[in-house]
Parts: C-alpha cells; sequence; structure tokens
C-alpha cells in the first residue's frame, strides 16, 4: 500500500464515499486481472471461484468474505461452466478506529463467515440503493457505523457459514421469487403467467397471493412488474438504448403501457427519469424493492 495514500487512525471509521450492488457472471465470462484502487468487501452468494491476491490463491465458497485494499494485485478465475452470484461495495476510508490493527494487517478473506455478517452486508447494500450520490457524497456517520460493524465482525473469526442471502420469506413465496427472477435475468421478453409461477412455488394460486400480501406487500404479478420495471432504471441511466429498446428488454411489447406503468412507481415518465438522474437531480423513488427481489442481469 506504498503508493497509495494512507488513512489514519482515529475514534470511528469515518468514509470518503460508498457505492457497491449485486451482481451475476454467466459461465464463460471472465475478469481481468488488476490493482485495486480502493476498499473493497465481496461476498460470495452463489458459486465458487479462486481468488488470487498478489500470488496467493484463496478458494472462495458460497458465504466466503473478501475485504480488498488499495495496491493489491487481484484477479478472480472460476469454472467455465458455473454461473458466481456475488455482492460487492467499494469506499474509501479517511479515518478508522484507533483499536484496530493497520490495514496491512486486515485479514483477506474469511472461509466461512457469520449470518451477522451476511445480515449487515444486505443492509448496507439496500442503504447503497437508496443513495445515489454516494460515490461523490459521503455517507452519514451512522452508515458508517455499519460499515465499521461488518469490518469488525468480519476480522473476528466466527467460524460460522451463512446458509443464505435471501431474506427469510416463506418457501414458496421464495421460489416464486427465484422463478421471476429467472425469467428476467434470461428472458424478460418472453412472457411469465401466475400458473406458471404458481406452479413452481407449488401451492394454489389463492394461497400463493395471500403468502406474498404478507411477505412482500404485492400480489405475485405487482411484483414481478414492479421487477421488471426496477430494471430499467439502470438501462435509462447507463445505457442509449431508446425508450422503445428499454420497454422491449424490460418485457413490455407496448412501450406507453411501459412508460405509463413507470410514471405511476417512479412518479415520473421513463424520458424525465433519464434527463433528470443524467442532470444530477435526486428522484424521489417509490415502491422500493428490497434487495432480495432484485434481478440483477439486465442486459
Amino acid at each position: 500500500m506504498s503508493d497509495f495514500s494512507q488513512p489514519k487512525r482515529g475514534t470511528h471509521l469515518a468514509l470518503a464515499y460508498l457505492h457497491g450492488g449485486e451482481v451475476i457472471y454467466q459461465p464463460g465470462e471472465t475478469l481481468q486481472s488488476r490493482m485495486l484502487a480502493d476498499f473493497e468487501l465481496f461476498y460470495m452468494i452463489e458459486g465458487r471461484l479462486n481468488y488470487i491476491q498478489n500470488g496467493t490463491l484463496y478458494d472462495v465458497q458460497p458465504g466466503g468474505i473478501i475485504l480488498g485494499r488499495p495496491g493489491f494485485h487481484e484477479r478472480y478465475c472460476w469454472e467455465a461452466d458455473v454461473s458466481i452470484r456475488h455482492a460487492y461495495f467499494h469506499f474509501g476510508i479517511d479515518t478508522y478506529p484507533a483499536e484496530w490493527p493497520s490495514p496491512a494487517e486486515w485479514p483477506v478473506m474469511r472461509s466461512a463467515s457469520s449470518p451477522v455478517c451476511a445480515s449487515l452486508f444486505l443492509h448496507i447494500l439496500q442503504h447503497i440503493y437508496e443513495h445515489n450520490d454516494w460515490p461523490t457524497v459521503r455517507p452519514e456517520p451512522r452508515h458508517c457505523r455499519l460499515v465499521e460493524a461488518l469490518i469488525d465482525t468480519f476480522m473476528e473469526d466466527h467460524g460460522v457459514e451463512a446458509i443464505s442471502f435471501e431474506r427469510d420469506r416463506p418457501e414458496p413465496v421464495r421460489r416464486a421469487l427465484m422463478r421471476m427472477r429467472h425469467q428476467i435475468e434470461e428472458n424478460a421478453r418472453q412472457s411469465l403467467t401466475l400458473a406458471e409461477v404458481t406452479g413452481r412455488a407449488h401451492v394454489s394460486e389463492k394461497h400463493l397471493c395471500r403468502l406474498f400480501a404478507d411477505s412482500v406487500g404485492f400480489s405475485p404479478m405487482q411484483t414481478y412488474l414492479l421487477m421488471r420495471l426496477h430494471i430499467a432504471c439502470p438501462l435509462l441511466v447507463r445505457s442509449s438504448f431508446n425508450i422503445s429498446e428499454i420497454a422491449a428488454r424490460c418485457g413490455f411489447e407496448n412501450p406507453l403501457y411501459f412508460s405509463r406503468q413507470f410514471a405511476k412507481v417512479y412518479g415520473c415518465p421513463p424520458s424525465v427519469y433519464r434527463e433528470r438522474i443524467r442532470s444530477g437531480k435526486p428522484i424521489p423513488k417509490k415502491n422500493l424493492l428490497p434487495a432480495d427481489m432484485i434481478p440483477r442481469r439486465c442486459w
């Protein structure tokens, strides 16, 4: 870390910025080696990979956490026929607690993280999704304390593997959400019916609707609509696709119907949403989905 600025010791963890998300890499996709320019926490959800850091090999399985830091030469390698799903966030450190060891002495990986780490990771991601300005604006002290608690827990060797990164939902709801995510991530243009979702959940339509109302707050098909609308947001902000193409990629044959539904949820048409975000204006978000319901692959 000699080529990078060193954070200073202080009373608590103070972050300069914070941003991240959750992604899926399909079988056969690769990542080039890189030098990490800041701090990164990586949580393996599904799949298995070899993490190579400055020549040292780490076997990362579900539940494993990596704590990268500036100056790390790193590479991620996985089998050609296996999909990888992981969560991550990058952050800059101004100060860190005086009782912690120097960052150079922090552990690189925990092969089996504690359930507390998984819960904190999910909780922090939910805050990240709600704060689009964190890449350039400092997080509040209360958010810094969440990251501090996660790192502090990570540095303790609990040896308890987190079984799942999903929320504690009824099994039929969990199976239904998995079916919806799979449809969106593989082929959002193809229609999905309530009967197909119910068949995957192995319960009656009436019972599934009741479970969704209690657990999610929406009906199954309302939830599916919100999931498809959600993937339009990064496409509007980060792509040059026109509204009709984005509507199609989100599974809407009619762009006008897509625009009306988007406006109902986000309070403005997709064209206005795109213009405001790109001009740096905050957009009030309604009906935000929790992180375990958000599709991760949208093109």
